[in-house]
Parts: structure tokens; sequence; C-alpha cells
């Protein structure tokens, strides 16, 4: 994703107070994403931007303030963080947070760069801990949700479907599972309470699409992929990989007690994983 501030996107953008809105740069089912540039500083920030349809949905507008509420409350340099919050011209909620240029780690090929890869998981398992012990759960880790700063620094993204404790087990549906089916845990596909382990289990199937380049399970729709979560048996990564299998099974066991008790558990294992195949 490459900022071009000076080509802002035909049609109405929104009226952000402070700010002039450049160009849509991105778009959910509760909101847009738009690139602006904060007057008063004189830098480019992203600014989310909640649809008007999603307003009055009561569960859509619960989302997205917790969401802003969540954000705000962590403060750690793998987490994108929070600039502002406000209303738009047209009483529309909105925050701000820092422009991130370099795009996300699914648009990277680390399958040679093992080294980064290790970097990568253990900047994201150092954010997870700091939000576990703050008793949030992001639950939907997945690579678009992994963005990379000016510096190359990996922070983890879209607290949107975050549980916060006190606020029960779901901000949906009783039953609903959320998140994104390709790295979700086989408890959270089930539709079931889910806790910080649902997030590790996210981050094994993270580390195994950097190692290979693919998914662990590969379906061709949403409800087929969360059946393989379920059921299949844990893949066997190549003989070159080997070394990483002992942690790949663990991250990936089907029930949460058998996987990392939490973050720092996971983050002790990694550092474990021999450099490459053969070595002890």
């Amino acid at each position: 994703m490459t900022a071009r501030p000076n080509q802002p996107a035909p049609g109405p953008l929104p009226e952000v107070p402070g700010h002039r809105v450049l160009r849509v740069v991105g778009e959910g089912g509760m909101s847009t994403i738009y690139l602006g540039l904060q007057l008063s500083l004189g830098r480019e920030v992203a600014i989310k931007v909640m649809r008007p349809e999603a307003l009055a949905d009561e569960v859509g507008r619960r989302r997205f303030e917790n969401e802003a509420r969540t954000i705000a409350r962590l403060e750690h340099p793998h987490i994108v963080g929070i600039h502002e919050v406000g209303r738009t011209a047209d009483g529309l909620p909105w925050y701000s947070m820092p422009w991130l240029p370099r795009g996300h780690v699914g648009q990277r090929d680390l399958s040679d760069d093992p080294g980064r890869v290790r970097e990568v998981l253990r900047a994201l398992l150092s954010a997870l801990a700091y939000a576990h012990a703050r008793g949030v759960v992001h639950r939907d880790v997945k690579a678009e949700n992994v963005l990379f700063d000016e510096t190359d620094r990996p922070l983890l993204a879209d607290f949107g479907i975050a549980l916060r404790r006190g606020y029960g087990t779901r901000v949906t549906t009783t039953g609903m599972a959320v998140g994104s089916t390709a790295y979700m845990a086989p408890e959270q596909a089930r539709g079931e309470e889910v806790d910080h382990r649902t997030d590790l289990y996210a981050i094994g199937v993270l580390a195994w699409e950097m190692l290979t380049g693919q998914l662990p399970y590969d379906a061709g729709d949403a409800v087929s992929m969360a059946i393989m979560h379920v059921k299949e048996p844990i893949p066997r990564l190549p003989p070159s990989l080997r070394h990483w299998q002992r942690f790949i099974d663990r991250a990936l066991a089907k029930g949460p007690i058998k996987r990392y008790h939490d973050a720092a558990h996971m983050l002790s294992a990694l550092e474990r994983v021999p450099q490459r195949s053969g070595t002890h």
C-alpha cells in the first residue's frame, strides 16, 4: 500500500475535523479506512470511519466503539496505536491511527528468511502477552492484520472483534463464530468460548504460512476451512522445516489445554526451535 497524498479519490469523502481526507485505502463490512492528513501536525494518518448503514446496527456500533476503547488501552511498540477519536460532520464515529504504508505480512514471501519469521513471531507474541495481561483477546490474528511501519517493524492491528474482560464471551449473536476461518481455532470455529489460547493457535497458523508460503489447511470456502481446523490432523512440514514441527504441533493442538499456556510460554518454545533442520 503506497500513499499518493496528492491524488484524492473521486466521489464524496467524509469531513473529519482537523484533517484533510485524501482517498480510500481499505473497506470492511462496518467501516472504511481513508488516508488523511492531520492538519495540526502535517502528518499522514489512517482514518477509520464507521459506515452509515452500520451505525444503526447495535452489534456493529458496539464493535466499533469496543475497538477504539481497546486500542486506546494498549500502548506497545508492536501494536498499532490510536491518535484521536471523534465524529464526522455527518455524525459518523471515527478514529485515526498511524499510516503504515509498507503493507502486511501476507504480501511478503518470508519462506526463504527464517530469521525474519522468528523476528515477526517474537514481535507478535510480545504484543499478545501485553494485550492478554490486560484482559484483551484479539480473536482475529491473521496475515492482513500484521502491518509494517516505515522502519519495517511489524505491528498487530485491527482489534475490531477483540474480547475484553467484563464484556461477556462475545459481542455478537450467541453461538456465532467470529474471526477469519483460515486462522480460526477449533473452539472458535464451533462458536464456543475462547480465551488467549485462541490467539496462540492463530499465531501457529501464521508461523506455518510464513515458513511455507501457504496455509496449513486449504479449502474452497470458509465453512469447509473451519471444518478442516476442527477435524483434520495437523499437517506435516517439508523435511527442510521439520525442526519447526514440534513448535507447530503444540501451537495447532485441537484442544486449548494442549497448546502453549500463554504467549510467554510460546515465545520460550520459539527460542528453542533449532536454527536449521538437523541441529540441536
